[in-house]
């Protein structure tokens, strides 16, 4: 058993249910011929590069699935037969593909790693400026109280210099009599 890829574009213009029904089928297809469906992704309605049967859009459906080899010509003959399939491609998923995909995965891991340190690291950040945020808060409450300390002794300053400089002038003034 190999591990391979089908792409369907289903005509856009189906009901919902039809369009489940369809993928259903297809599904169903694979598993009753001794398949495994490993993945199924609906891509949804999207444009068309070109016009198929006078429709832009169509509805895709990506199925990864591992079958035997004998699986995909029966499997493209169903295809061919189902009207409201517009295109279809079925590739084998190679080894080299496996490969980049894990790389890929292995990549967006180490980056939501990175992302959640950064988001831990901001978190710090913000923890620690809010820390000094309060610091400083309670400080300016602190900090009315020593300017009063400080305007008093201010205050008990200027008299003793005002008592000091009368001293200053009278020594000046000794100075040039003597």
């Amino acid at each position: 058993m190999r591990l391979y890829e089908t792409t369907i574009v289903i005509d856009p213009q189906l009901k919902s249910t039809e369009i489940e029904d369809v993928i259903k089928k297809a599904t169903t297809f694979i598993t009753d011929h001794g398949g495994e469906i490993v993945e199924q992704n609906e891509w949804g309605k999207k444009r068309l590069a070109y016009e198929i049967n006078r429709k832009q859009y169509g509805y895709y459906v990506l199925i990864r699935f591992k079958a035997p080899g004998q699986v995909i010509k029966l499997l493209e003959r169903e295809y061919r037969l189902s009207e409201p399939i517009m295109r279809y491609l079925t590739i084998v998923v190679d080894k080299k593909m496996l490969k980049f995909e894990a790389l890929k995965k292995r990549q967006a891991e180490a980056k939501a790693e990175e992302a959640e340190a950064a988001a831990e690291a901001a978190e710090a950040r913000r923890a620690a400026a809010a820390a000094e945020e309060a610091k400083e808060a309670v400080t300016e409450e602190e900090s009315p109280a020593e300017e009063v300390v400080v305007e008093e002794s201010a205050a008990d300053d200027q008299p003793a210099k005002a008592d000091e400089a009368p001293a200053a002038e009278q020594d000046t003034e000794k100075s040039p009599e003597a």
